[in-house]
């Protein structure tokens, strides 16, 4: 946590109680070393969780993809792969995507723990009874929007192969190993928790700290940022029409977006996040 003079905006040392350049005094830095309690570095933390996702939720997640191809081999010896130059069937595709990104939620969601458990309960608290009720009510709604434009256009709010599954699954999809309801219900839970510990509390925190930019501004940021890291994490490694991944985009950044404004309504508590998003969750297995 950074502590800036109020008078010249220099960030302060942990036990610089007047400022060194212009002298003015700090209350927080007093009440901080009153209290003996080491500030938690929130930049650092920001760095850490990116960097973690980025080795989890992509380079381990690529890596399983090749594993879980070879084993969808000696699985299923003599498989049909059709022509070669050809794209890989989808059966191979389902299948490492699917297993490859169950055993990454589940890794994920553990060092994700381990990096914030520190200052994780402050984040859950709901800090105002009433905003908590109408944005959580309000966000349920849009949820059911979100749901209805997935499954009626070609926007779409999910990873592709999991919104194909929920809205027709095919032969392939269902093939032994590959998709199942079980599947996406963990991964979708799973990563739900990781991505507004690290995309909501752990950027906007960092950025709120180490940066002078407005809230707006940190919004739009963390919104391009939390894009960026789910499409190298659900759409690099598949195999997919432009168009398709651009809808995916849109609607990942739209959804980015709304999540970080409900963050700072909820006052940087993650609960009314995690309630909505499990709804979404629910709604997209019904509805789909």
């Amino acid at each position: 946590m950074k502590i800036r003079c109020r008078s010249c905006y220099r960030v302060l040392n942990n036990d610089e109680e007047y400022c060194t350049r212009c002298g003015a005094h700090s209350d927080e830095v007093k009440e901080l070393m009153d209290s003996g309690i080491t500030p938690i570095d929130e930049v650092l933390v920001a760095k850490q969780s990116i960097l973690m996702y980025l080795l989890v939720a992509f380079l381990l997640n690529g890596i399983l993809n090749v594993l879980f191809g070879i084993i969808f081999n000696t699985i299923h010896e003599g498989y049909n792969y059709g022509e070669v130059g050809m794209d890989l069937p989808l059966a191979v595709t389902y299948f490492s995507a699917a297993n490859s990104l169950l055993i990454t939620s589940l890794v994920i969601i553990f060092v994700a723990f381990m990096f914030n458990y520190k200052d994780l309960m402050p984040f859950m608290k709901i800090n105002n009874k009433k905003r908590f009720a109408i944005t959580t009510a309000v966000g349920s709604l849009i949820m059911v929007g979100i749901t209805f434009i997935t499954k009626y256009t070609d926007l779409t709010f999910l990873p592709i192969y999991i919104r194909d599954f929920l809205i027709s699954p095919t032969i392939d999809m269902k093939l032994e190993g590959s998709l199942n309801l079980f599947k996406i219900i963990v991964i979708l839970i799973c990563y739900s928790f990781c991505e507004e510990v690290i995309f909501r509390k752990a950027i906007i925190n960092g950025f709120d700290e180490g940066t002078l930019l407005r809230d707006s501004s940190i919004i739009i940021l963390q919104t391009l940022i939390s894009t960026i890291l789910s499409s190298l994490c659900f759409l690099l490694l598949q195999k997919t029409s432009f168009t398709d991944y651009m809808w995916t985009i849109g609607g990942n950044f739209i959804f980015h977006f709304l999540m970080g404004l409900n963050y700072y309504f909820n006052k940087r508590s993650i609960t009314s996040n995690l309630i909505i998003r499990l709804i979404f969750i629910v709604l997209v297995v019904i509805i789909l």
